[in-house]
């Protein structure tokens, strides 16, 4: 075997623990956090307790499942924060004044969708890059929040049928994680059994290739974001209907869980490879640390401080894989493109 074929074996190990990883390394790491908390941690084992963290986890995963599919996609959100404000809001507002749960579904998915349009439109249409586009997208919605609710001033509404939604069970199974996981499952369906998913694949591997093949990539890219606002919308609603309650601080540093979430989960921050499992797993995870030093009886402020750690360790992992990845994929290429004389020489003689 020559150098060459040996580094390509070497680089196809790595390159399996790194899809394993990919796939499964979170989900592995959240059950051996729950191992853990099961016998040191108090009350942590109560079943009220475990159902609480699946519930936790549904309200930022909604909205990851769509931030997945943009991040694999190479670009992402950071106006998801103010969305989820102002959406949530909104449909506070519809279902206190219509007592109309349905319409007020409707309202918040469709303000949050409409935003999302307007961020993809931005970026696609005028040209701004996904950046400056989201993050300007925050200040202007957060500012419509505050302008709208005049000064910041909540609205409240605690009916059975609304507040169900949110705090309610089927089968001992909180509704929001059943809503989790059924967007979970659209998300999944999406990105591997549609032609746009593989669409989304092929831009955040290379977008000028995917627009040489004939990938239609300013349509899809205005479709990501309004996926996104979608399930930003779904997460909105979840959340208004668990605090019975919504306002223009509703849920700040929202943003930045759900990333942190769906790049601890394997998605790769710079596009092409990624998994709503994966995704799944790191939001379990997310809402079981924060249960943990709920239950440790951690103050807000050393709260805030891990999630801080949280969002660093994700982006760490991240880049070191790229590095290692890039790395190896150098290394192979050079070996194939200048073998190692000596055995060249060997082949010759």
């Amino acid at each position: 075997m020559t150098v060459a074929e040996k580094q390509i074996k070497k680089f196809s190990v790595k390159l399996g623990w790194d899809l394993l990883w990919e796939r499964y390394g979170i989900a592995t790491v959240v059950l051996i956090a729950w191992v853990i908390a099961f016998f040191f941690v108090p009350n942590f084992r109560n079943p009220d307790n475990m159902l609480n963290v699946i519930r936790q986890s549904a309200f930022v995963g909604c909205a990851a499942v769509g931030m997945t599919i943009a991040i694999i996609s190479g670009t992402f959100d950071l106006s998801v924060g103010s969305t989820l404000a102002l959406s949530a809001y909104l449909g506070l507002m519809v279902v206190s004044t219509t007592e109309s749960v349905l319409l007020a579904i409707l309202v918040t998915v469709l303000v949050a969708m409409l935003i999302g349009l307007i961020n993809g439109l931005l970026i696609t249409k005028v040209g701004i890059s996904a950046f400056i586009t989201t993050l300007g997208m925050s200040f202007i919605v957060r500012g419509l929040s505050y302008i709208i609710s005049k000064g910041g001033e909540p609205v409240r509404y605690n009916a059975k049928a609304f507040i169900w939604w949110g705090n309610g069970s089927f089968l001992r199974i909180p509704i929001p994680f059943i809503i989790f996981i059924i967007c979970a499952l659209a998300g999944w369906f999406i990105l591997k059994k549609t032609p746009f998913g593989r669409y989304v694949f092929s831009i955040g591997t290379n977008e000028k290739a995917a627009k040489v093949a004939g990938v239609p990539v300013q349509r899809t890219i205005i479709f990501i974001f309004i996926i996104v606002g979608l399930f930003t919308g779904i997460s909105a609603f979840l959340i208004g209907s668990r605090l019975y309650s919504a306002g223009p601080g509703l849920e700040p540093g929202f943003e930045l869980s759900v990333i942190a979430a769906v790049v601890l989960g394997g998605t790769r921050l710079a596009g092409g490879r990624g998994s709503i499992l994966g995704t799944i797993a790191a939001c379990l995870l997310y809402a079981t640390m924060g249960n943990i030093l709920n239950l440790l009886h951690a103050d807000a402020f050393v709260q805030r401080v891990a999630v801080g750690m949280i969002l660093l360790l994700a982006l760490s992992i991240e880049g070191i894989r790229q590095r290692i990845f890039e790395h190896s994929s150098r290394r192979i290429t050079t070996l194939e493109i200048e073998p190692n004389s000596n055995e060249y020489q060997g082949g010759q003689a």
